[in-house]
């Protein structure tokens, strides 16, 4: 199967000013490489500053990229100038909901937008926004309400249905659950879950929170300093995850069960600045199983087969020793 999304080692490296204009490039993307089938749900997962969203950026044209190509269903969007071709296939559902949406807009304008935007004829745009609003379980007169009128539920419906109205192959959504209360945030994912069986659609979700790509992702990809550190099935990743900085994240998540108390000491340190990016593998400044070799070489990501990859120097020992260690 050919992949909808396919991503390769993409970089995006910022210019800094500084007086005298002799600052180091700031380097938020290092070497990408992702394929994003039809129908799959994607978690792309790491923590503030790992470079999750300016990897969306960059997918969708947002965000001009320093090297390597990215191509949708085929289609090279980087040499070819082809964003503007392939974004009414693609959407994007915002991490805040309501202030996606403009406070001078009801919701059924909102909605509706996109045929606008994209030159889309409608015969009857109350008629279509009825018919988006009823796709994520909102009723009809929801249309005529002002976003500062709405829940944050029924404000992140209304962004999933204007998400779904020009019938996108790909969405992508950055933490579509945040905000919301868990009863709220179990709907959101059951919706969305049910509208990519209905519609067919891929999903791109961009979160840290390890217990929602649990729930709905089918493999996960891990950042780490904007390179990526391992991907793979999801039930494979949670079942034996091989990289540190993996199991660190798997181990900081909160527990339902009080006995199990959180590891406290799962992920040491802060991120380091990008500015000033460690040397060797870049996560040895935090890695408790860190060698010498950490310190001075970087690792190159490594293919264990059945879909799964890690940047790691201990690929083959970091799986129960990491483990334990954390654990204790």
């Amino acid at each position: 199967m050919t992949a909808l999304l396919s991503i390769r080692d993409v970089s995006v490296v910022l210019p800094t000013g500084g007086w005298f204009g002799g600052a180091a490039p700031l380097n938020i993307l290092a070497g990408v490489t992702l394929d994003l089938m039809p129908g799959e749900t994607l978690g792309l997962v790491g923590e503030s500053g790992s470079g999750k969203t300016t990897l969306a950026r960059a997918i969708l044209g947002l965000q001009p990229i320093s090297a390597g190509r990215v191509r949708f269903d085929g289609r090279d969007l980087i040499h070819s100038a082809g964003f503007k071709a392939i974004r009414p296939r693609t959407a994007l559902m915002f991490q805040d909901a309501t202030a996606s949406l403009s406070p001078r807009m009801t919701v059924g304008d909102a909605v509706t937008e996109p045929f606008s935007i994209h030159g889309v004829a409608v015969r009857n745009h109350r008629d279509k926004a009825a018919e988006l609003l009823a796709e994520v379980g909102l009723p009809p007169e929801m249309a005529t309400r002002y976003p500062h009128e709405l829940s944050g539920g029924q404000a992140r419906r209304v962004g999933v249905a204007r998400a779904l109205a020009l019938k996108p192959a790909l969405v992508i959504a950055d933490e579509p659950t945040a905000g919301l209360d868990v009863s709220v945030q179990a709907e959101i994912l059951n919706l969305m879950a049910d509208l990519k069986d209905r519609h067919g659609l891929s999903y791109l979700i961009i979160t840290h929170n390890l217990a929602l790509v649990r729930h709905v992702a089918d493999r996960i990809a891990v950042l780490y300093l904007g390179r990526l550190v391992e991907t793979g099935p999801t039930r494979a990743i949670f079942a034996e995850p091989r990289h540190p900085y993996t199991q660190s994240l798997i181990a900081a998540e909160p527990k339902p069960d009080p006995r199990k108390r959180r590891a406290d000491l799962a992920i040491r340190g802060e991120i380091p600045s990008i500015l000033r990016r460690p040397k060797g593998c870049e996560f040895h400044t935090r890695c408790p199983l860190a060698e010498d070799i950490c310190r001075t070489t970087p690792p190159a990501l490594k293919e264990l087969g059945y879909g799964r990859s890690v940047r790691c120097h201990f690929t083959e020992t970091t799986t129960e020793g990491g483990r334990h260690e954390l654990e204790h």
